[in-house]
């Protein structure tokens, strides 16, 4: 089954941390990394079924904004295979499986 993507980016890293750690609380689905562009600027890339990845990225945006300041949310359904390149994750370790 082809997985869905969902992006949250955030001011600071203790708010994509905090938002992080509620979606994976609370939803089935994994983190696919963490990019900090600079500024303090952090986007957390999570990875599940279409369904999965909407509830975490809400309940993630909630907490971000809580804890920090919360800039976009965005999911992909079924992401094409030639977009995967562009994009910037810090894969974590033993992660073969395709988004």
């Amino acid at each position: 089954m082809k997985q869905a993507l969902g992006m949250i980016e955030t001011i600071g890293m203790t708010a994509a941390i905090r938002a992080a750690d509620m979606m994976i609380k609370c939803a089935y689905v994994e983190v696919a990394g963490f990019e900090k562009s600079g500024a303090g600027y952090v986007m957390v890339l999570i990875k599940g079924s279409i369904s999965s990845v909407q509830a975490a990225l809400e309940i993630g945006a909630e907490e971000a904004s809580r804890t920090g300041q919360l800039i976009a949310v965005h999911a992909i359904n079924n992401p094409y295979e030639g977009i995967h390149p562009l994009i910037p994750v810090d894969r974590m370790e033993n992660d073969d499986e395709e988004l």
